[in-house]
């Protein structure tokens, strides 16, 4: 009986021993595992959000440099800006207020060349300026479907202009200055 106590107490040692080792290798294993979620979870870009929410974006060039904002202009339109590398606006695309959307091209001296808005009446505009940024053509549409062409000299002075009314007759004027004027309206 004796014996048989003795062969009990050492397989109670051995399961004793054997017990303290997988503890040991579970708690490795468990460690392992919690290290490696981590270091994932850091190395992972975050899940996108359903929805990224701010008063504007800035995007900015791998130099550092701004290139573009996006946000609210302090009259409460909102707005895309482009810029060139030196940092100047070259490209507005805005939405006022009162729902007008406008697109803008710049030059490299701050200066509007050609704008294209739509008002909220439905009336549409493309416009193009000179070097000095003076307005020298227009095309226009208005809400009752007349369009009209003007033309300027250099000081911004309408010239010429030609137009469609919406019952389809159409103009030509030419504005030579005081007395100089001619419309000829075509039969």
């Amino acid at each position: 009986m004796l014996r048989r106590l003795e062969r009990v107490e050492r397989a109670y040692g051995r399961l004793l021993r054997t017990n303290r080792l997988l503890l040991i290798g579970l708690a490795v294993l468990l460690g392992t595992a919690a290290a490696t979620v981590v270091t994932l979870a850091l190395r992972l870009p975050p899940a996108p959000g359903e929805v990224v929410q701010a008063r504007s974006f800035a995007l900015r060039d791998a130099k550092g440099r701004l290139r573009g904002v996006f946000g609210m202009a302090t009259n409460g339109a909102s707005q895309l800006v482009l810029q060139d590398e030196s940092g100047h606006a070259r490209l507005r695309l805005i939405v006022l207020g009162d729902g007008s959307p406008g697109l803008t091209l710049i030059d490299q001296k701050g200066r509007s060349r050609a704008a294209l808005g739509l008002l909220p009446d439905e009336t549409i505009t493309l416009a193009f300026a000179d070097r000095q940024g003076i307005s020298r053509a227009a095309l226009g549409l208005t809400a009752r479907q007349a369009a009209s062409l003007a033309l300027a000299d250099s000081n911004g002075v309408t010239r010429a202009g030609m137009g469609v009314a919406a019952d389809g007759k159409s103009t030509v004027t030419n504005l030579n200055g005081p007395g100089g004027s001619e419309s000829v309206v075509p039969q």
